[in-house]
This record gives structure tokens, sequence and C-alpha cells, in this order.
């Protein structure tokens, strides 16, 4: 009987375990690991694909397709963003203005365009910068004291369902008085 031929068996040498163990297993653990997301506590955490929110877990895990969709997390406490608004008032004086913008995300629904922090953040820099063109710099800071609690409802009709701005106030108010003033 002749010997048999090597390219006639599977794995002469036995060793098919190891291309297991070396290449596939790693690879294998490297895609589970980029598809899969534990969601903490106190997130909310979306599968966005093409600017679209396509899932959203509150607990768990949440899966998603490399290379097609992203994770974004979003935290479910409220959390203040800073804000830093430049405008010019009706006289003509230029002002910067610091502002704190507090917002708390409730849910998300799956079909929504996915909007960032930072969309939020402009549109309230959008809505002081407003209200400081329509006002005179004689009487600034007490017309924005009055004008900042009608400000995060007219902001949350500018946001995605499920994103409240509980809050928008500004902290503080710096006029340039030289050369801008008549």
């Amino acid at each position: 009987m002749p010997p048999p031929d090597e390219n006639a068996t599977l794995d002469p040498t036995g060793a098919a375990w190891v291309v297991w163990l070396v290449i596939v297993g790693p690879g294998l653990l490297f895609v589970t690991l980029l598809c899969l997301r534990r969601v903490a506590p106190g997130e909310l955490v979306l599968v966005v694909r093409g600017g679209t929110v396509v899932r959203v877990r509150r607990n768990g895990l949440v899966a998603r397709w490399p290379g097609l969709e992203r994770f974004e997390a979003v935290p479910t406490d409220p959390r203040v963003l800073p804000l830093v608004v430049r405008s010019r008032t009706c006289d003509g004086v230029d002002v910067v203005a610091l502002a704190d913008l507090t917002l708390l995300v409730h849910d998300v629904e799956p079909g929504t365009a996915y909007a960032p922090s930072a969309h939020a953040a402009r549109s309230a820099e959008d809505v002081v910068a407003r209200a400081v063109e329509q006002l005179e710099v004689g009487t600034l800071v007490d017309d924005l004291d009055e004008l900042q609690d009608r400000w995060p409802a007219e902001l949350t009709r500018l946001l995605p369902l499920g994103t409240e701005a509980t809050a928008l106030s500004v902290t503080e108010v710096e006029a340039r008085l030289t050369g801008g003033a008549v």
C-alpha cells in the first residue's frame, strides 16, 4: 500500500487547534468587544447609523454593526454646559456673556435624528445673543435676569424630543464701553 498523499489529508501535523487558538480566537474576541457595549448606570446608550438613532438602551448590553453604526453615550442626569456668548446691544456696545445651560435627557426615540450636546449649546448661545441684541447696555443685567426664566421653555422647543433645557442662566456679563458706546 502506498503512503498517504500529504495533500489528501486535512491536518497531517495535528496543529489545527493552534490556528484556532492563536488567530481565529483573538479575532473573534476583538470583534465581539468592538460590537458590544455595556450600559453604565445613569446613562442612555444610543446606536447611531448615518445620523439617525436606530436603537436605545438604558441597561444591559447593546450591540452595533462595526463600520456602519456607532455608540453614543448620553448621561441621564442633569448636566451643565458652559456657554460663551458674543453679541452687540441695540445701542452698539459689544458684550461677552458667560452662561450655564442645564440639560436633562429623558428619552430618545429610535428614528429621530441624533443631536449632540454641542447642538443644544449653539442653540442656547443663539437665544442669549438675540436677547442681548434687543437690550440697551444700561439695563442689560436687570433685563437678562428677567428674561432667563423664559429661556428654558423657548430652548426646549428647539431641541429634539426627550431632551429638556431645565435652566439657562447668565452668570457674568462683560461690556466693552470704550470705542463702542455713543
